[in-house]
């Protein structure tokens, strides 16, 4: 297919697999880094093992000493 005709029909590429996914089944991505916000989109499998690993950097960071 190509680009036009998925544009057209409302398909998007997951950032992390590149596998093709409809608009409804999108999992919109949103962070601000250093470096400026920075968004993607992910299919329902990838989001999950992203949320699962951003829960876990969360844990770490809230473990971690904060003194200097």
């Amino acid at each position: 297919m190509s680009e036009w005709i998925k544009k057209l029909m409302g398909l998007h590429q997951c950032f992390e697999c590149k596998q093709y996914i409809d608009k409804k089944d999108i999992y919109d991505v949103n962070l601000d880094t250093l470096e400026g916000p920075w968004n993607f989109k992910l299919c329902g499998v990838c989001a999950k093992d992203f949320d699962d690993m951003m829960k876990e950097l969360e844990e770490v960071i809230g473990e971690r000493d904060n003194n200097i």
